[in-house]
């Protein structure tokens, strides 16, 4: 269960994103949010301690402290208006551009949430995100930026038997229980293949029910493959899509940076140098699968 929720923002159209996906996530749960606004950092080869590669390095502009300042203030406004009604919520601006006091509280939530990366022009690709995901050793979520609003009644839980997936799915247990539709989606394979009627017996014994399904996308790239399960699960109308994926060092037809979904939210499992959808509007649960541990995010 996800009792303590940590929101984290750094002041551009993350900080809406990250602060209602975990007001809704905490209304569901019966949880709090821990809301933190983080200052835009300079770019760099390092990050709070994190080694970047040159495709994950933060782009960032070099921001005027009167512009820094116009960030603080949407963090703190959107906190008033989405998060600040919520019992127990509080709120913490971090004084200096690191990551240590993000992976302090991170290490001490339950979940945390974020805003998709690449929908602020000032800050590309905030290092924000891989260090939740390496750092923090526990659940992140990636927000839309329409995360929408009470429970996620219908999940797709996309299955290849990779170990990725597993871990997705041992996340994601909380909003299976409480989900009324799940489908089990099988994409590229016959469901017998990847022991898909096997996981639908697990949870069949924690007491949630689910359907089987497969689709075939043929022998297409991993970016079309991605498009085919996205498809689909945007045609079914789905609130959560579960799902396993690979980052920076695995195989391109796995990676998640291929992927996007429009107006759903994403539960994942994904490697160590994880890179988000630069595009579409998907919620992102994850962990790094490197050892085995969950985007619900973990290391």
């Amino acid at each position: 269960m996800f009792k303590s929720i940590l929101a984290v923002s750094e002041g551009g159209p993350d900080a809406a994103m990250s602060f209602k996906l975990a007001a809704r996530v905490a209304g569901v749960f019966d949880g709090t949010v821990d809301a933190l606004h983080l200052p835009v950092g300079p770019a760099g080869g390092m990050a709070g301690g994190l080694a970047m590669s040159g495709e994950a390095m933060p782009l960032i502009m070099n921001l005027d402290d009167e512009r820094l300042e116009e960030r603080a203030k949407e963090s703190e406004r959107a906190y008033k208006e989405i998060v600040a009604a919520v019992k127990g919520a509080t709120y913490t601006a971090a004084k200096t551009a690191t990551l240590d006091t993000l992976v302090a509280m991170g290490r001490c939530a339950d979940l945390l949430v974020l805003g998709r990366p690449g929908a602020d022009p000032e800050n590309v690709a905030p290092a924000t995100v891989e260090a939740a995901i390496h750092e923090c050793a526990r659940p992140v979520m990636i927000a839309p930026p329409n995360p929408g609003d009470g429970p996620f009644g219908s999940v797709i839980v996309a299955w290849n038997g990779s170990f990725q997936a597993a871990r997705a799915v041992e996340y994601s247990l909380p909003f299976l229980a409480k989900a009324s539709l799940i489908t089990i989606l099988v994409a590229g394979s016959t469901p017998d293949d990847v022991g898909a009627p096997y996981l639908a017996r697990n949870l069949g014994r924690h007491g949630i029910k689910t359907t089987i399904d497969a689709i075939d996308p043929g022998a297409v790239s991993g970016r079309a493959r991605g498009r085919a399960l996205l498809d689909y699960t945007h045609g079914k109308g789905a609130d959560l899509l579960v799902m396993g994926a690979y980052g920076r060092g695995a195989s391109p037809s796995s990676r998640l940076a291929a992927l996007s979904l429009p107006s759903r939210n994403t539960i994942c499992s994904v490697s160590r140098r994880c890179v988000s959808p630069p595009s579409g509007e998907s919620s992102i649960v994850v962990s790094d699968t490197e050892i085995g541990m969950p985007w619900l995010v973990i290391e």
